[in-house]
């Protein structure tokens, strides 16, 4: 009898550790298991910096500008950006020969001085944007803006903006807006409203 009570006991020993086999697995099986949940979290990152910073890193031999329909050739771009009292003011000028500084140079060339309300500091550039309304219609003396035909022409903004785009060392510059053309040649002819837009990729200098 004793003997019958041992065998029925061991068999129903041994049952209760296979059903806890089954229903439980063992600790390799979970590790294999949770893998999945945290691989995604090791490429998100990778995603959010690619969508920061979309600019090209390969600076063309020249940039262009569209004005009026028509396509300008111009020298590389540059941007020089510094911090003046409480704001940061970029520079977009373009990499000009040494022959620009003749009197007979007929090249095209652009220096456009940007104050950027949106950032504090230079370095966060290439995530500014820039915003220019002129109060009229009447020339300013400086020595800024799109030049066409060496000195012969220049267009200061009217109703322009600029979206920088790309990292702290290279950043693409998407303009457009309308421009006043001026022409140097006449002092008395009344300015042009022309339209202008283009896409400049430019290294960037920091000025302190």
């Amino acid at each position: 009898m004793n003997s019958m009570r041992w065998f029925i006991a061991i068999v129903l020993v041994a049952g209760w550790q296979l059903g806890c086999d089954s229903s439980s697995p063992s600790p390799a099986k979970q590790a294999t298991t949770a893998a999945p949940t945290t691989a995604p979290a090791t490429t998100q990152p990778d995603a959010v910096a690619s969508n920061l910073t979309p600019a090209p890193s390969t600076q063309p031999a020249t940039s262009e500008l569209l004005i009026n329909g028509q396509v300008y050739k111009f020298p590389v771009a540059k941007i020089r950006a510094s911090k003046s009292s409480d704001h940061v003011v970029a520079r977009l000028f373009t990499d000009d020969p040494k022959a620009a500084l003749d009197d007979d140079y007929k090249g095209n060339r652009y220096d456009i001085q940007m104050s950027l309300d949106n950032v504090r500091e230079p370095q966060q550039i290439y995530m500014a944007s820039w915003q220019c309304k002129a109060m009229s219609h009447e020339y300013v003396n400086v020595p800024y803006g799109i030049f066409l035909e060496g000195m012969r022409y220049q267009l200061q903004p009217l109703d322009a903006s600029a979206r920088f785009l790309g990292t702290m060392l290279m950043v693409q510059v998407d303009l457009e807006g309308q421009f006043l053309l001026f022409d140097n040649a006449d002092k008395t002819a009344l300015p042009k409203t022309v339209f202008v837009k283009g896409t400049l990729l430019a290294p960037i200098e920091y000025k302190d």
